[in-house]
């Protein structure tokens, strides 16, 4: 069956949309909040039972056996810096880990002549981890017959023995003044001097330091020959001696030392004697 297509066109009558009369209305009901007697009760129980539960909760967990420090680890390279660390910490294990003050704990650990930094941390419940970053040294310092493992500041970390202190493979100090203490800026000098030296030449060096004036003398392993070489230009002064040195010995003969300190327009020296001891020993200085 066919459909048939249609020979009127379809009219639609449309109609437009219009809101119904009635409307919805809104009413606001402005009704004030009145504060009464049974309203400011029920907020001082619940304060007060708020206060009372807090207070015995703090007062639980400050004496609870629980959150004691029972345990101190300490991290570090040396095991008697460890042992000596905890001996010093040993009224630490009374306290709460809560109310344990951190400041006061670093101040005792900072006091230990080996600890350079120190990071501590609570490890809940009862524990504490310290990591201490320790003091490097730098020399043997030889004062007054004793000898004294020192860093860069002139810290005397360790006394020694005469007898080991070749077992540290460390340059060695002589100070002038054996009665007096070389200060922070003396040991900065001795620093700047051995960093100018090869890492191979380091541990056989011996520096005799004078304070007044500052003048430093080096002697390296088992070269007879001394550098004088003042205060500064250590570099410039070092590389300049290795540079004249073989000429000047094969003019005049083996060298007692060698004056750098005014390097830059002369250089002073003095041949050795016959039999004289290759040994450190105090130098004339020539203004």
């Amino acid at each position: 069956m066919k459909s048939q297509p249609l020979s009127q066109p379809l009219h639609l009558q449309t109609y437009p949309f219009q809101r119904g009369s009635s409307r919805f209305r809104l009413r606001h009901m402005n009704k004030k909040a009145h504060l009464t007697l049974k309203h400011i009760l029920i907020f001082f129980i619940l304060a007060g039972t708020l206060s009372y539960l807090a207070s015995h909760l703090f007062l639980f967990l400050t004496t609870w056996e629980g959150l004691r420090v029972q345990q101190i680890r300490v991290r570090t390279e040396r095991p008697q810096v460890e042992r000596e660390i905890r001996e010093s910490l040993g009224d630490v294990y009374t306290q709460n880990i809560l109310q344990l003050d951190l400041g006061l704990v670093e101040k005792k650990i900072l006091a230990h002549r080996w600890v350079k930094r120190a990071k501590i941390r609570k490890v809940f419940p009862s524990s504490l981890e310290i990591i201490i970053e320790e003091r490097q040294p730098l020399a043997i310092l030889h004062q007054a017959g004793q000898a004294y493992l020192v860093n860069e500041e002139g810290i005397k970390l360790e006394a020694l023995s005469l007898e080991i202190t070749a077992e540290f493979n460390l340059p060695a100090v002589y100070p002038a003044d054996q009665k007096a203490e070389l200060s922070k800026e003396d040991w900065q000098i001795i620093s700047q001097c051995l960093e100018a030296l090869s890492p191979e030449e380091r541990p056989s060096a011996s520096i005799f330091f004078y304070s007044r004036p500052t003048n430093l003398v080096l002697k390296l392993g088992h070269e007879p020959t001394r550098l004088i070489l003042g205060k500064d230009h250590f570099q410039e002064k070092i590389n300049l001696g290795r540079s004249y040195r073989p000429l000047i010995e094969s003019a005049f003969g083996p060298l007692d030392y060698l004056d750098l300190r005014f390097w830059e327009d002369r250089i002073y020296f003095k041949t050795r004697e016959p039999g004289q001891s290759p040994e450190i020993t105090a130098i004339e200085e020539e203004s």
